[in-house]
């Protein structure tokens, strides 16, 4: 009998936080959010989040937690990867999940997952809810990092290595397939001490179409290339790619 009062009084305290989340952000993956909040305070400042909830302050970590290996999953399952590839139409279709090939190896963490893919790192997490679009219905914001991981060798560890931040919102989970929008994309060259990086926001479809990655992905020596994409639509997808490496070398987009 306690038990099922302690449940119902922790319930009643977890409705209570989302009665009112206008103007809110409730973070769940503290340590990305607190690395990348000023980046985003410009833009929650912009659409009225002017209040963040830390995790520290919530009651019921221990059903957030079992919630937060649930949301990674889904995020792995049901995100596609169309914010990174608008300008190709089956891209709405591709998920983390279908990124299974014989060099992948993916971790699940409370929130999130890291995705390993050959030279490639890739994780994503869901930083926190909030209403982002004022339809009193809480959106997902969620980070999403590409990068090439750091080289064992001792001639090499210490070049330059790419890396790109999508900071995305996905404000419909109801549907197969979840399609979220960038708010900012992040491209940043990480050297052995510091980096370097050029912020984008406000972005437009022309703006999004223009960065967007070529689909090859080169691997170490002695593994094969792989395309980001599913076999029956490669040949399309090569043909995309040389129109937005075109558009790339067409634009100016710093701000």
């Amino acid at each position: 009998m306690k038990n099922i009062l302690l449940f119902a009084f922790l319930l009643l305290c977890s409705c209570t936080a989302n009665a009112n989340t206008q103007g809110i952000i409730r973070v769940y993956d503290n340590n990305i959010y607190q690395n990348v909040k000023p980046l985003l305070m410009a833009d929650f400042t912009k659409h009225g989040i002017l209040t963040e909830d830390l995790p520290s302050f919530n009651p019921v970590d221990f059903i957030k937690k079992e919630w937060g290996l649930f949301t990674g999953r889904e995020l792995y399952k049901k995100l596609t990867l169309s914010f990174r590839y608008p300008s190709i139409p089956e891209s709405k279709t591709w998920t983390f999940a279908s990124l299974k090939e014989e060099y992948t190896d993916t971790t699940m963490y409370n929130h999130g997952f890291i995705l390993e893919r050959g030279l490639e790192k890739i994780t994503v997490s869901l930083l926190g809810d909030l209403d982002w679009d004022k339809n009193e219905s809480l959106d997902w914001l969620v980070y999403c990092r590409f990068e090439q991981k750091p080289s064992s060798d001792e001639i090499s560890k210490n070049d330059a290595r790419p890396a790109r931040e999508y900071f995305v919102i996905i404000t419909d989970r109801t549907t197969e397939y979840w399609q979220a929008e960038p708010l900012v994309i992040r491209d940043m060259m990480l050297f052995s001490k510091g980096q370097e990086s050029t912020v984008y926001r406000n972005l437009t479809e022309q703006k999004q179409k223009a960065l967007e990655p070529g689909l090859a992905v080169d691997f170490e020596a002695g593994q094969a290339q792989i395309i980001d994409a599913p076999e029956k639509s490669q040949k399309s997808l090569q043909q995309k790619k040389g129109d937005s490496s075109a558009n790339l070398k067409e634009q100016s987009l710093s701000e």
